[in-house]
């Protein structure tokens, strides 16, 4: 009885350990910069408007999407059509029971460009919050010393942010449509 029931056990612990083999981990698909090997987020996005239009309608963007301003711009200048900012989104640790764990914050650099009919976004630098700078590129080495499963869910809980804040300005620069009330 206790070698069958030894028996059963080792068949179920080796077939969950197979079984977590197989489950391949995918490599989260961020956006490199070939130049600098950092995670940047950047595009041109034609938008109809003089540079000045729509730096304006950016600094309206950005005063509606974060509640810190004060502290997320640190450089804007409407005449060179450029706002300069820094911000962090939060990762989380997913628990085996699938709740969400504040886990930590990760800053990035976002820098919007202005120019005739068009503007660019780039937002690159991303770092973890520790004491000395903690580029998140690590996360992609699954031969670092201090790699592990859950860095790659901290990847894609980022990508997902950063999305959503681009999707959001892409709507934020369309132009302000002007209601006339007409009673």
């Amino acid at each position: 009885m206790k070698r069958s029931l030894f028996g059963l056990l080792l068949v179920l612990i080796m077939s969950v350990g197979f079984a977590q083999k197989e489950k391949e981990l995918k490599t989260p698909d961020l956006p490199i910069n070939e130049d600098t090997k950092l995670v940047t987020y950047q595009d041109v996005i034609t938008q109809k408007g003089s540079p000045q239009e729509l730096y304006d309608r950016a600094m309206i963007w950005v005063k509606k999407f974060y509640k810190n301003t004060g502290e997320v711009i640190k450089k804007s200048d409407r005449d060179a059509g450029v706002i300069e900012m820094r911000s962090s989104v939060r990762i989380f640790s997913i628990l085996k029971d699938g709740t969400r764990s504040p886990k930590n914050i990760v800053y990035y650099n976002f820098r919007l460009e202005c120019r005739q009919d068009r503007y660019r976004y780039t937002i690159t630098n991303f770092n973890e919050k520790a004491t000395a700078a903690a580029p998140i590129e690590v996360w992609l080495d699954k031969t670092h010393l201090k790699w592990h499963s859950g860095q790659f869910e901290y990847l894609n809980q980022i990508d997902v942010q950063i999305r959503e804040l681009i999707e959001s300005l892409e709507e934020g620069m369309y132009p302000i449509i002007e209601k006339k009330d007409e009673w």
